[in-house]
């Protein structure tokens, strides 16, 4: 067998594999830190919406029990991940629609410039005003909805800076 004839089957696997990736969906990412220290020991949730009109129910000051209960209807958890070693999370390939991104971590010094909660840049910074069993205050991170179109990668970096 010659080598051109053990060679075109590869080729077409690398070229099939390369297109394939290339029209692969997007994906929802970016990186959390803290104080400009990679923040790797955190759960990265990712909710979404069925519309945008459900989106803005999410922002929105109401707390009336029907809107609480619409809310409740038209949001829904998608899917869970954990940080790398660098602050980097990834959501790959969700459908295009309306989407919120928020995390859960720990802090070890509370921040002198807010009582329980504060925004930074885009999202919403809540914590207990309260150490936890592990002598940390337990944190969460609220990004606003966004938009995915499902054909490009979306990057939400978070970056708390107190």
């Amino acid at each position: 067998m010659s080598v051109a004839r053990l060679l075109t089957p590869i080729c077409l696997v690398i070229v099939l594999n390369t297109a394939n990736a290339q029209s692969a969906p997007g994906a929802i990412r970016g990186t959390l830190k803290e104080n400009g220290i990679a923040i790797n020991e955190a759960t990265v949730f990712l909710q979404s919406f069925d519309d945008e009109k459900c989106a803005k129910l999410f922002t929105s000051q109401k707390g009336d029990t029907r809107s609480v209960q619409r809310l409740k209807l038209c949001m829904h958890d998608v899917s869970t991940t954990i940080p790398d070693d660098h602050g980097n999370y990834l959501f790959a390939g969700p459908k295009p629609g309306w989407y919120a991104i928020h995390f859960l971590w720990n802090i070890s010094k509370k921040p002198s410039h807010a009582p329980s909660g504060f925004k930074e840049g885009h999202w919403v910074v809540m914590y207990a005003g309260y150490k936890d069993s592990t002598g940390k205050y337990d944190t969460m991170a609220q990004d606003k909805p966004l938009h995915f179109s499902g054909s490009e990668a979306l990057t939400r970096d978070f970056d708390a800076r107190y």
